[in-house]
């Protein structure tokens, strides 16, 4: 009995010491995007800078590791909280969406019809490729 206790407390330990990396790992490319954001000056928030260079080191390094996935799909459930800013944000600019409310509707409009039917095409162009390499 004490030697399951004390298996599962290392469990725990150890859970926590991986979750804790993949935090540190999420949030060291953030502060570099950040970082990079500030100092190249472009109109780029610093966490896209942050995913695309995280999303650039795990296709080099070719996938994920385990302390990342952990922490990830331990934030993963509270996603939705993390939009909740952006939108209250929004009330911040009621006045510019009044003027421009239009030409952006517009626009999200007209990029969905485009993207939509490109994104398709470009999965059923990679889905033949692939059926085409796995026959050969």
């Amino acid at each position: 009995m004490a030697t399951a206790y004390i298996g599962r407390r290392c469990f725990l330990i150890w859970l926590k010491t991986v979750m804790l990396y993949g935090l540190i790992v999420l949030l060291g490319f953030l502060l570099i995007g950040e970082f990079l954001a500030h100092l190249l000056g472009w109109p780029v928030p610093g966490s896209v800078m942050g995913m695309i260079l995280l999303f650039t080191v795990l296709v080099i390094r070719g996938g994920i590791s385990p302390s990342l996935k952990q922490s990830s799909q331990g934030l993963l459930p509270y996603l939705p909280l993390f939009i909740v800013p952006a939108s209250v944000g929004i009330v911040n600019y009621l006045d510019l969406l009044e003027r421009e409310g239009a030409g952006i509707l517009t626009a999200m409009v007209v990029s969905l019809l485009v993207g939509i039917p490109v994104c398709g095409w470009i999965a059923q162009v990679l889905v033949k490729r692939i059926q085409k390499g796995g026959r050969s």
